[in-house]
């Protein structure tokens, strides 16, 4: 029962979100995997603390040749940034929510490239 109102809550956000002015917002597997593409930005939850993901973040890049320009990390929050070779601005940003967990952000210059995002996140999970 749960699972249907799951499912019937999601497609009535997501029919209210579709008629809303400026408003783009995507949600895939949100509630199976916790990852959603919105605004320009893949969000997810990770399992491990801030310190850890950001370390699996720039090990990730590093993989991918994307030189690392800022990276900052403590036991609450990071962020690491990063430019591929056509100058694109990789933004990392991660929030503790448990002792365990982080939510991370992966946003591609000011606009976001989803399919870009989801192979960082990809590899950020094959680190942790």
């Amino acid at each position: 029962m749960r699972a249907y109102h799951k499912i019937v809550l999601t497609g009535w956000s997501l029919a209210v979100l579709s008629v809303l002015p400026g408003c783009i917002a995507f949600v895939a597997a949100a509630g199976a995997a916790g990852v959603a593409y919105v605004n320009g930005a893949l969000e997810a939850k990770l399992n491990g603390e801030p310190t850890k993901v950001i370390e699996a973040s720039e090990a990730a890049l590093k993989d991918m040749n994307v030189p690392i320009e800022y990276k900052d990390a403590s036991a609450v929050d990071g962020k690491l940034i990063g430019r591929t070779a056509l100058q694109r601005k990789v933004e990392i940003t991660v929030q503790r929510e448990t002792e365990t967990t982080s939510r991370i952000s992966i946003r591609i210059d000011t606009f976001g490239d989803e399919d870009l995002s989801r192979e960082i996140l990809d590899r950020i999970k094959a680190e942790l």
